[in-house]
């Protein structure tokens, strides 16, 4: 117990505390997002923890004892999720070239974005599950306008002029192709992956490609910001 205790307090010296992940998780990232009103707002993403729940004691009993929490933490204080959803798990790297982030760095990602036009983040799903709630800075391209590009021909190329790519009969120039961050409802959801997929099989640049892998259900759990209030 003595070694792990002078081990942190040895990184925290050494710079392993990360300052700047620390005060974007306080402080928050402002960006914009259209509400269901078809309003432009801005909103601050941060960790939106309830005051009561800041004093609770960290221990194996509290957090895992019922499956989830103990019975004896407020209500206000818990989350809870279907762990039955989606057919496989996603591996945490789906291309040795394509970075896979955590919520740190999709945060710094909102963060960036904001002074560069060039950098584009994208929620993969369904319209009605965007909608519904997503997370604030996102833009909607829905999977399928890239894996089925006849069905959806008009919405295919509107959504190639989003990234920036120009097409040329067959041929594609992805000179000025934005850097794109996707991620859809989970590690257990297809969807991203299912565009990477097609946007790599197009030609797109696999390092100008992030991938949110844990997506809503990650975000979720760590009470982060939303567009749904």
């Amino acid at each position: 117990m003595y070694k792990i205790i002078f081990l942190l307090i040895i990184f925290s010296f050494l710079g392993f505390s990360n300052d700047l992940h620390t005060s974007l998780v306080s402080i928050g990232v402002e960006t914009d997002y259209i509400n269901h009103a078809g309003e432009n707002k801005r909103i601050t993403v941060k960790r939106e923890i309830d005051p009561e729940c800041k004093n609770i004691h960290i221990s194996n009993d509290v957090f895992w004892k019922d499956k989830y929490a103990s019975r004896s933490v407020l209500k206000a204080c818990k989350s809870t999720f279907i762990t039955s959803a989606g057919k496989t798990i996603f591996p945490m790297q789906i291309h040795k070239d394509i970075e896979t982030y955590g919520e740190m760095e999709v945060m710094t990602f909102i963060k960036n974005m904001q002074q560069d036009k060039s950098m584009l983040f994208i929620d993969t799903r369904d319209e009605e599950w965007y909608e519904y709630r997503t997370i604030p800075g996102a833009v909607n391209i829905h999977y399928a306008y890239m894996t089925m590009p006849k069905v959806f021909e008009e919405e295919y190329k509107a959504s190639l002029v989003k990234l920036g790519v120009l097409a040329k009969n067959k041929s594609f120039d992805f000179s000025q192709a934005k850097t794109i961050l996707l991620f859809c409802n989970g590690a257990w959801c297809s969807q991203s992956p299912k565009m990477i997929k097609a946007l790599l099989s197009l030609g797109y640049p696999p390092k100008k490609i992030k991938w949110y892998r844990g997506g809503m259900d990650d975000w979720l759990g760590l009470s982060m910001t939303t567009t749904r209030k």
